[in-house]
C-alpha cells in the first residue's frame, strides 16, 4: 500500500521496494482486529520496510530481524523510544538506557521482581481477583475492560509500588491518554501530568516511608550512594507506564479469545491446573507491545540500508504468529510442545515484571472460570475500538453469561 507521494518523500537511502504505508497508531488494517491486521500487513510488506507515517521510520516484521535489533544495543539504541522521536521525552530508567549503564539499574530493579521476592504478592493477587470477580458474578454481564481487566492488575501493582488506590480512575485515564497520543503535543501533555503525580508521590514517600516499592527505592544502596530524585522520577515514570496497562491488555485479549472459542473455554474450565500454560499460550497468540529503537550508526538489516538516527519499530507480535516458530500459529493450543514468542521482549530489556504478570494471569484465568459460567461476547452492545501505538489494546469488551 504505497503511493507516489510516499516514494517521493522517502529518504535517499530507502529503496523504493522497501516503502509501505503503515501508521501503527491508526492504520486501517488494525481497526477491525489488531492481530489479523498485522498478519495482513505481513502478507503485503517485506520483513523490514520503511513507512512515511509518523515522521518516517522503519518497521520490522521478520522475527529473525527483530531478534537482531533487540539483542544489538550497540547498533539499535534504546535512548530514544518515541516515534516520531522527541528529544524532550521523559527518560525511563532502565528502559531507555543502553549497556553498560542499563545493566547497573536493571540489577537494582531485578532484586524486587524475581519470583522469590514477589511470592508474598500471591495472597494480594488472590484477594483482588476474587474481589472484583464477585462484583460482576451475579450480574450476568460486564464490560470486561472497565469492570475487571483495568481493576485487578492495576490495583495489585498500585498497592505493590505505593500508588494511592483511591486515584485508580485518574491514573488509568492518564495512561490511556498517553498511549493513545498520536502527536508530540498530546504525548508531552500526558507525560507532564504523570510526572506531576509522581513528583507528589515520591516527595510524600521521602517524608514518610511505607511498605512499598517506592520506599524501598528511596532507601536502596546504588553503588556507594542513594538514587537521586531525578532517578527516582525516571524509574517511577517507567513503573507508571508499564505497570498500569500491560496486564490489562493481556487479560482482555485472553478473555476475548475464550469468549469467541467456547471449546477452548471448556477445555481450560475442565483443567484449571493448566491456567499457567493457557496464560503463556494466549500471550504468544496475542502479543500486543511494539518496541521502538533508534539506529546508532549506518547499518544494513535484512538487506535494508539504515542510517544513524533512523527510528525502528519492532512489531514483536510477529514472532508468536510465525508458523515456522509456532506451527499453526493462529491456533491456541494448551498442548503446544514449545512456545516461541517475544511477548515480554527479548535480550537485555526483557520485561522485569514478567513473573508478576504471569502470576496475575494464571490466577485470574483459574478464578474467573471457577466463578463465571459459559460466557460469550455480548453482540447487543457496541463493539469497542482498538488502540494502536507502542502498547496495543482493546477499549472495551462486553461479555454476557446465563
Amino acid at each position: 500500500m504505497t503511493d507516489k507521494t510516499d516514494a517521493k518523500n522517502a529518504p535517499a537511502h530507502v529503496s523504493q521496494d522497501r516503502i509501505v504505508s503503515f501508521d501503527f497508531y491508526n492504520d486501517p488494517r488494525l481497526q477491525d482486529d489488531l492481530h489479523d491486521g498485522l498478519m495482513k500487513l505481513r502478507d503485503e510488506a517485506p520483513g523490514v520496510f520503511w513507512t512515511p507515517a509518523n515522521g518516517g521510520h522503519w518497521v520490522v516484521l521478520d522475527p529473525d530481524a527483530i531478534s537482531t535489533v533487540l539483542r544489538s544495543p550497540k547498533d539499535f539504541s534504546s535512548r530514544q523510544l518515541q516515534i516520531p522521536p522527541r528529544p524532550d521525552a521523559p527518560r525511563m530508567i532502565p528502559e531507555s538506557l543502553d549497556p553498560p549503564e542499563h545493566l547497573l539499574y536493571r540489577r537494582l530493579m531485578m532484586s524486587w521482581f524475581e519470583p522469590g521476592r514477589i511470592k508474598h504478592l500471591q495472597s494480594r493477587v488472590d484477594y483482588w481477583t476474587k474481589h472484583f470477580i464477585s462484583k460482576v458474578k451475579d450480574r450476568g454481564e460486564c464490560e470486561f475492560v472497565e469492570d475487571i481487566a483495568s481493576r485487578i492488575p492495576v490495583t495489585v501493582f498500585m498497592e505493590f509500588v505505593g500508588f494511592p488506590l483511591e486515584r485508580h480512575e485518574d491514573f488509568r485515564s492518564l495512561i490511556d491518554g498517553m498511549f493513545r497520543s498520536t502527536s508530540p503535543e498530546d504525548s508531552q501533555h500526558y507525560a507532564m501530568k504523570i510526572m506531576g503525580e509522581l513528583q507528589a508521590l515520591i516527595t510524600a514517600r521521602m517524608e514518610k516511608r511505607e511498605d512499598d516499592l517506592l520506599s524501598r527505592l528511596i532507601d536502596a544502596d546504588f553503588g556507594d550512594r542513594k538514587l537521586s530524585f531525578e532517578e527516582l522520577m525516571s524509574i517511577g515514570f517507567l513503573l507508571f507506564l508499564a505497570g498500569l496497562d500491560t496486564v490489562t491488555n493481556a487479560m482482555s485479549f485472553g478473555i476475548r479469545h475464550m469468549a469467541r472459542h467456547p471449546g477452548f473455554q471448556a477445555e481450560l474450565r475442565a483443567n484449571p491446573d493448566r491456567s499457567a500454560e493457557a496464560a503463556e499460550e494466549l500471550l504468544r497468540r496475542y502479543t500486543f507491545p511494539n518496541l521502538p529503537r533508534q539506529v546508532a550508526g549506518d547499518i544494513e538489516l535484512d538487506g535494508a540500508r539504515m542510517k544513524a538516527g533512523d527510528m525502528v519499530l519492532c512489531v514483536i507480535a510477529m514472532a508468536g504468529l510465525d508458523d515456522a516458530l509456532n506451527p499453526d500459529a493462529t491456533e491456541v493450543k494448551l498442548d503446544r510442545e514449545k512456545r516461541n514468542h517475544f511477548a515480554f521482549g527479548y535480550g537485555g530489556h526483557t520485561c522485569l515484571g514478567r513473573h508478576l504478570a504471569k502470576m496475575e494471569l494464571e490466577t485470574f484465568y483459574r478464578e474467573w472460570l471457577a466463578a463465571i459460567p459459559d460466557f460469550r461476547i455480548d453482540e447487543t452492545k457496541p463493539r469497542g475500538q482498538v488502540r494502536g501505538g507502542s502498547v496495543m489494546g482493546l477499549s472495551s469488551l462486553h461479555l454476557a453469561w446465563s
